[in-house]
């Protein structure tokens, strides 16, 4: 599952692969979905933009002392500005070559250099639209260090077009998480009913053809098929998305799940089911993420296991008991993926 990298981010790509156009996706129906720019969206649903920069000269003093903290290097998929190929590295001091030389343990990203005369991001994604770059001035997203757990996180800051995860993994909901499939944004929402542990799961969808569409679920609906099948439980007619975009089931042990494509087929989607980063997201070994239109890739790094290789083995178990083999087969081929 996710193991394809697709053009989505090709300035010359036929509009299968066409960049999302974020700036079109207003709501047809409900005026509480409307949104003008992208960061409406993620500025609604993201805990906390700030970034904790107190102490930072002990910071910076540990961050020098280190001896053995991982290096990290992501690699240009695609991209309209940048050199396709081209390589960033990261120490845990921060971008080697960075623009502001802070040697802080964070890596700022933006469309812009400055900020109010001031230098304010290490990395530059430049934009071809001069108003569009001057509307989403400031930092974008960030990626840094923690000390304490020896690895690298990445988070939106809710100024621009937001940053991404591609899902090569099955992914546990949660509350206010946002989906980013085609031209579509799904806003999930879980409502926890009278019994014990029953939860509906609530999907909001922004964007599309599609907008303003409210979905509700309980645990005994099992499977729900998401794309533009007809036979699909929430249809969207969009030409970026596969007849079976993406798969959400119900597991009594973690809970609502999202996998990529048909769990059934064991294909996965042509353009990628995304999670928007709205708080701390571990880096790990070959993951693909985008902002804009940039994708990159992480090319090395020797990240953990972590949560989510011990989150799938519980989701693999249940499967298992419950004589689901395909989606099992995919989960684990997913855990070896990451």
């Amino acid at each position: 599952m996710g193991n394809n990298v697709f053009g989505c981010c090709d300035a010359n790509s036929t509009n299968r692969n066409s960049e999302i156009s974020l700036y079109a996706a207003k709501n047809k129906t409900n005026s509480r979905n409307s949104f003008q720019r992208p960061s409406d969206l993620f500025s609604s649903i993201i805990s906390n933009i700030d970034i904790d920069m107190s102490n930072i000269d002990a910071k910076k003093a540990q961050l020098q002392a280190l001896t053995n903290g991982k290096a990290l290097q992501l690699k240009v998929l695609n991209s309209e500005n940048l050199t396709k190929g081209s390589i960033l590295t990261f120490k845990p001091t921060g971008l080697v070559g960075s623009l502001r030389n802070a040697y802080d343990g964070f890596t700022f990203f933006g469309c812009k250099k400055k900020l109010k005369s001031q230098i304010v991001n290490d990395f530059v994604i430049p934009l071809k639209d001069r108003e569009m770059e001057d509307n989403n001035r400031g930092r974008n997203f960030v990626i840094f260090y923690k000390i304490d757990k020896d690895s690298y996180w990445i988070r939106d800051l809710a100024k621009g077009f937001g940053v991404f995860v591609k899902l090569d993994y099955a992914l546990i909901l949660k509350n206010n998480m946002l989906i980013n499939i085609g031209e579509s944004f799904i806003v999930i929402n879980l409502l926890k009913q009278n019994t014990e542990h029953s939860v509906r799961l609530i999907l909001k969808v922004y964007g599309g053809n599609v907008a303003g569409e409210i979905k509700s679920y309980r645990e005994i609906d099992s499977i729900i098929r998401i794309g533009r099948h007809m036979s699909c439980n929430l249809k969207i007619d969009d030409p970026l998305l596969s007849k079976i975009q993406c798969t959400i089931y119900y597991n009594p042990i973690s809970g609502w799940t999202l996998g990529d494509g048909d769990i059934d087929t064991q294909r996965s989607s042509t353009n990628g089911t995304w999670l928007y980063l709205n708080e701390d997201f571990e880096i790990y070994n070959g993951m693909v993420f985008k902002s804009h239109q940039t994708l990159f890739e992480v090319k090395k790094y020797l990240g953990n296991f972590g949560i989510t290789f011990y989150s799938n083995l519980i989701i693999i178990k249940w499967l298992l008991r419950e004589r689901l083999c395909k989606a099992a087969t995919i989960s684990l081929q997913c855990i070896w993926k990451s």
